[in-house]
């Protein structure tokens, strides 16, 4: 399981959508909150699914400077050694989890056997309750099929009378004609994500900790959870709020340099999105400061990259191309294939930023060659569209389209809904550019409704905003600007500042075609703030056509010719 291809781990995580369910939250929980000793039980109902909850919790732990370590349960016969192996090992100190796993459902063949194998270990196990207390100061958790837990309480009443948590995990229920997907990258990925999961839950546990002494870090674990639920809702002001106050408690209570560094990484990409680009910069320094303090190549590959990320948002292109170009040289020093293919579509879309599309698309064909070599079904349908919308910059919609469509057949082939939808979209503005308006508009309609389906608040205002322009381009003002205005209270309410100020700015040129030069000029005006504050190269091409309208005022021409488009 542990060399399986990424698109069986994403098929995994889609299956069993382990951010949503209660019982992995508490187990997150668990992990947030607890010191010395503990038994925990956790029953799944296939192999599979104790592997994707070990990788899982080992990610999470190892975000917080702490190692999950798993004893090998391959046989019977090794698990009828576990006492022997269990009592030989002396943990680390930043161990955080002893993890023994030998998950054989009953409606194998084999279960018998496994099943005597765990009474004869637990049984030898039982004798030894206070021992092992006294032993590990870390959680011990046995995995088993749902059949384990009577095994435990009937076999083992000693260590049953010390377990501190059970927790079952099922298969996420799925409609018949529908799978949940893994999301698409909208934004440059690179690391995975950290999946919150449920905000309130966090919330809710953290308020239990709020002013008692020495719980700063396990606080700060819980807030920085919250904050990354938050996130995956797109409510980034939230996120911003409680990642800041995870990173206070963080540093007051000295925590591992690996947790210190997570919390900085998801500030950078806050930031940016709140359009808080300067900021987010200097975390992303801090980052990078960390990781080369530990010497880690991995984390400094990812605050190079969120470096370029930071650059490419201030308009500065060439500079973000200069640390992707880092990040790509230890991708491959390191042989993280994952993360090569990714900044290789970071360099395209710096490329395509500068109007070099034909270097754009040399650089989404090595990550969709990376992709398909990987065998990572979401890179291959990132990279295709990213390949139909430097097509489309060259004028070749055609071709656009073509990719297009092969991007939603994989995003539909995975479950994935909301790579569907932005694929949807990107044929919605292929069509745009074609000057086929009506059927943008049927395009756009259809990523509505996926967008809402998922509550992917981004995703909704972006599709308000091209509805709006496609009905501008229909000469329907007043509906694009019916559309302008919901797209612009989506973008407020979840702190995208970018997309702010271009529906502001859309607005105005549908102002403009009105005839209302005075509110087409306070829009503008109020766009120009945004694109200023937040250093978008936007604000040139605002600022030259706000001199142009205020020229014609101040000379009495009664309209001036208004060469700028709706942005994107």
């Amino acid at each position: 399981m542990s060399d399986a291809p990424q698109a069986r781990w994403e098929a995994l995580a889609r299956r069993y959508d382990l951010p949503s369910q209660p019982e992995w939250q508490k187990l997150l929980n668990h992990f947030d909150l607890s010191e010395g000793f503990a038994l925990l039980v956790l029953l799944v109902p296939e192999a599979d699914a104790a592997a994707l909850c070990q990788r899982e919790l080992e990610k999470q732990l190892q975000r917080e400077g702490r190692q999950l370590t798993a004893l090998k349960l391959l046989t019977p016969d090794d698990l009828r050694q576990l006492p022997n192996r269990l009592l030989a090992e002396h943990p680390s100190v930043d161990t955080g989890c002893l993890w023994m796993a030998a998950v054989e459902p009953d409606y194998y063949k084999t279960s018998a056997k496994w099943r005597e194998a765990w009474q004869e270990a637990l049984a030898r196990l039982n004798a030894q309750r206070n021992p092992l207390r006294r032993q590990f100061n870390c959680s011990l958790v046995f995995v088993g099929a749902p059949w384990f837990q009577e095994v435990l309480r009937e076999i083992a009443p000693d260590l049953w009378s010390v377990r501190t948590l059970v927790i079952r995990i099922e298969a996420a229920p799925q409609p018949a004609d529908q799978r949940s997907g893994t999301e698409a990258v909208a934004r440059p990925e690179f690391v995975e994500e950290f999946g919150g999961g449920d905000p309130q839950f966090a919330l809710q546990e953290s308020g239990k900790l709020r002013g008692v002494p020495g719980k700063e870090l396990s606080l700060a674990r819980l807030l920085h959870r919250a904050a990354a639920g938050f996130a995956g809702r797109d409510d980034w002001r939230a996120a911003e709020k409680l990642y800041t106050e995870a990173l206070e408690l963080k540093q007051r209570a000295s925590a591992p340099a690996a947790s210190l560094f997570a919390t900085f990484h998801e500030l950078a990409w806050t930031c940016q999105v709140l359009g808080h680009t300067h900021q987010s910069m200097t975390y992303a320094e801090q980052a990078l400061k960390i990781a080369l303090d530990i010497g880690d190549l991995h984390l400094k590959g990812i605050a190079l990259g969120n470096l370029g990320l930071a650059h490419a948002a201030l308009g500065d292109a060439r500079k973000a191309i200069e640390f992707y170009e880092q990040h790509l040289k230890i991708a491959r020093e390191i042989d993280d294939r994952r993360g090569e293919g990714t900044d290789l579509n970071n360099l395209g879309l710096a490329y395509a930023t500068l109007g070099d599309a034909r270097k754009a698309i040399e650089f989404y064909e090595q990550h969709l060659k990376i992709s398909r070599e990987i065998s990572d079904r979401n890179g291959e349908g990132t990279a295709l569209n990213n390949l139909g919308n430097a097509y489309a910059d060259l004028g070749d919609a055609r071709k656009a389209i073509e990719f297009h469509e092969q991007a939603l057949v994989i995003a539909r082939e995975i479950g994935d809904r909301r790579g569907e939808g932005s694929a949807i979209g990107n044929l919605g503005n292929a069509y745009y550019t074609l000057g086929y308006a009506h059927k943008a508009i049927e395009c756009y309609g259809r990523q509505l409704i996926i967008v809402r389906e998922i509550g992917d608040r981004r995703g909704e205002g972006t599709a308000l905003g091209n509805n709006g322009s496609a009905y501008l381009a229909l000469g329907d003002v007043r509906k694009a600007i019916e559309y302008y205005e919901k797209s612009l209270d989506i973008k407020h309410e979840i702190g995208d500042r970018n997309g702010e100020g271009i529906a502001l700015w859309n607005s105005a040129l549908a102002f403009e075609q009105l005839g209302n030069r005075a509110e087409a000029i306070s829009r503008a005006e109020a766009a120009l703030k945004i694109f200023e504050a937040i250093e978008d190269p936007n604000a040139a091409k605002v600022r030259a056509q706000l001199a142009q309208w205020r020229s014609s005022i101040s000379s009495k021409t009664a309209r001036a010719q208004t060469d700028a488009g709706p942005l994107p």
